[in-house]
């Protein structure tokens, strides 16, 4: 068992460092590409690139007005951010994984409603394949975040699922 602390260096830092790389990369790219420009990184595997991004996850809420995706955004983002720091609250001090797994998703959303609230959209910053190719959709270092914070999440319950069902077996 670890020190009551320890959940918090697992949540704190991971937050705040996602939240700084994305916002770092995204400065990179304001300042270096043109919209619509990508720049290759790895070949033809990776390339940086500089696309607003108007809608949501897979296109949602592009139809909306821009003030009202602002808005919309920002209000889904910090019900979010409710709902982590809630279960973040509740975890255990040495429930570091889960921590961790929340920490990279509050970097992330809180990247995103910082990048709604200063320009009105988000910004696409990654794309995979080659540079001429639209096969994979653009994404951001916060939308990796986002992914990777539920799949910890997930592996985290999965695991406790399977232990706890162990436990109960060798009684």
């Amino acid at each position: 068992m670890q020190g009551p602390g320890s959940k918090w260096l697992s949540f704190l830092p991971i937050a705040a460092g996602t939240l700084g790389l994305d916002q770092l990369l995204k400065r990179h790219v304001m300042e270096n590409l043109e919209v619509g420009e990508r720049v290759r990184l790895l070949g033809d595997a990776l390339a940086l690139t500089h696309v607003p991004s108007v809608g949501g996850a897979f296109g949602a809420f592009q139809s909306w007005l821009p003030g009202a995706q602002r808005i919309g955004f920002t209000v889904i983002a910090l019900c979010a951010i409710g709902v982590i720091l809630s279960y973040f609250r509740a975890l255990g001090s040495w429930e570091r994984g889960t921590a961790a797994g929340l920490g990279v998703m509050l970097g992330g959303i809180a990247s995103h409603v910082l990048d709604r609230i200063r320009f009105g959209s988000g910004l696409d910053s990654i794309h995979i394949g080659p540079t001429h190719s639209n096969a994979v959709p653009d994404f951001s270092l916060a939308d990796i975040a986002i992914v990777l914070g539920v799949a910890t999440l997930l592996v985290e319950l999965l695991a406790t699922e399977m232990a706890g069902r162990a436990a109960e077996r060798l009684r």
